[in-house]
Order: C-alpha cells, then sequence, then structure tokens
C-alpha cells in the first residue's frame, strides 16, 4: 500500500486562560507542566511529554487540545490505539475541529480500521473542504476496503484543487495496477514522475505497470533511471538483475546483482541469483 499521509496536529500551549473557580496555586502547576511538557517534545523525548501533558489533562480535563497533544506524541510513538484515545477525548470537547478528526482518522488506518478512518476522514473534509491530506488518506483506507470507485472520488478531489499535487496522481497509478488498469496507470504515473522526477516509488510503480503491459524495454529503461536517483535502491537492481537474465545478458545481470549486495551484503535474494547464474554457466560447460 503506498504510505499513509502523517497527522499534522500542533502541540499548543495553555495559555492561562482558566475557569475564575481554579486556584492559582492549580493554576501555576499547569502552565509548568504545559511548559515542561513543551520542551521535552523539542528535545525528542516523548515520553516524558506524555506524562507532563497527563498530568496536565488531570487538572484541566476540559481542554481540547491537551488531549492533541498527547494524541500526536502517542503517535510519534507508534503507539496508535492511544493516539486514538487521545483524539476522541479532544473531539468530545471539540467536535468541529477538523485537525481533530484527521489525526482520528490517521491512527485509525494505521491501526486497519479503515471503516472508522474514512468516517474520520470524511468529517474532516466536511469540516476543511480543502483538506487534502484528509483526501489522500480517505484514498488509502477505502482502496484498503477495495473501493476502488471511492478511493479514485478521494483522489481527484486532490487534485482537482491542486493539479500539481505529485502524491495524489502516484495513490492513482498505485490502485490502477491493482486493478490491472496498466495504461491508466502508466498516464497517472507519468505525471507523478514529471512533478516530483526523483520519487523512486514512483518510477518502480511506472516500471511495474510498463513490463506489465509487456513493454520490457520502457520497463527496463525505468528501473535504470532509479538506480540513476536514488543509487542504494536494492529492489531496482534485484528487477534490472532479473530482466538482464532472461534477455540472456548474463554479465549485466550479474553486475546489476552485485550493486546489489553492494548496498546490502546480506542480501540472499541477490545472492542465490549470482550462485544459479554461475551454476547454470557451469553445467552447460
Amino acid at each position: 500500500m503506498p504510505p499513509m499521509v502523517h497527522a499534522q496536529v500542533a502541540i499548543t500551549q495553555n495559555k492561562g486562560n482558566h475557569a475564575s473557580n481554579r486556584s492559582y496555586q492549580n493554576s501555576q502547576q499547569l502552565n509548568k507542566l504545559l511548559e515542561e511538557g513543551r520542551r521535552l517534545v523539542n528535545a525528542g523525548n516523548y515520553t516524558g511529554a506524555i506524562a507532563r501533558y497527563q498530568k496536565a489533562a488531570n487538572l484541566e480535563q476540559n481542554n481540547p487540545r491537551i488531549y492533541a497533544s498527547l494524541g500526536y506524541l502517542y503517535a510519534r510513538q507508534q503507539n496508535f490505539s492511544a493516539a486514538a484515545t487521545a483524539y476522541q477525548q479532544a473531539i468530545a470537547l471539540d467536535r468541529n475541529n477538523a485537525d481533530f478528526y484527521y489525526a482520528l482518522g490517521y491512527s485509525l488506518g494505521n491501526l486497519g480500521e479503515n471503516a472508522k478512518a474514512s468516517a474520520a476522514y470524511r468529517r474532516t473534509t466536511q469540516l476543511a473542504p480543502n483538506h487534502l491530506n484528509a483526501y489522500l488518506g480517505l484514498g488509502v483506507v477505502l482502496l484498503r476496503q477495495k473501493d476502488y470507485d471511492g478511493a479514485m472520488w478521494a483522489y481527484q478531489q486532490v487534485v482537482t484543487r491542486e493539479p500539481k499535487n505529485a502524491n495524489a496522481y502516484e495513490l492513482m497509478g498505485a490502485m490502477l495496477i491493482q486493478q490491472g488498469r496498466f495504461a491508466e496507470a502508466i498516464a497517472a504515473l507519468q505525471k507523478s514522475a514529471t512533478l516530483a522526477p526523483n520519487n523512486s516509488n514512483v518510477l518502480l510503480s511506472l516500471a511495474t505497470a510498463w513490463m506489465s503491459q509487456g513493454n520490457i524495454t520502457a520497463g527496463l529503461m525505468t528501473l535504470k533511471q532509479v538506480a540513476q536517483v536514488d543509487p542504494n535502491n536494492v529492489t531496482a537492481y534485484l528487477q534490472i538483475g532479473e530482466v538482464l537474465r532472461h534477455q540472456n545478458d548474463i554479465n549485466g545481470a550479474i553486475e546489476a546483482y552485485r550493486r546489489a549486495l553492494a548496498v546490502q551484503p546480506d542480501l540472499v535474494e541477490a545472492q542465490e541469483a549470482i550462485n544459479n547464474i554461475l551454476r547454470t554457466q557451469s553445467d552447460a560447460q
């Protein structure tokens, strides 16, 4: 699957406007916790920041941005279950915040709860019709549910609003490959490659589409382009080696496999491929 887009929810600091019945001591303690949390986030100490924000949430339970901050931090730790719970708490306090719904969709998508993620992304777009990442995320989770028409609609919403969005064309192309619609996939991926010429993932998908159509020459040229823009891409070298081996270009195939091993010396597939080639040559003699 294409990579999921990342949630962007800002960590905010309480400004000190507390309810009148809050004691001055609690107010000072809350501000201290939020300041410490912010400092720990900047230092990359997410565990310590979470502890501060949890204490802050206990002091001020009606502040949705504290829960959103917790959700952000849990997501950074890949704890998407806790992140989803935190964002749900934030939404319960602020039901019209598009960023909260988007972050919830992102967390649920990472948990594989695609139907719930779809609902969260849709709510995001209702509140913020130009939220491009929400449409991209919606397309991804709909694709997982085999809702190809829905996913295509979501991606089209992006390119309608931002015609030069390379990511949307990339995701379209990947989806069309899954459907076996290779000519359409090539058109979408070529647009993405034009907009982002150094994206090796797009080029790999384009190579797959070309070869699935039987155009091995175009596929091989595209794989070599991947190797140029991303010299450490072992997948490209493996595929180049496979194509050249079938074309009986033994020296070229071995060279491709050796380049893969230069990047990843313990790559079993490349070593086995070289051994098979050498064994076949030895048997032929």
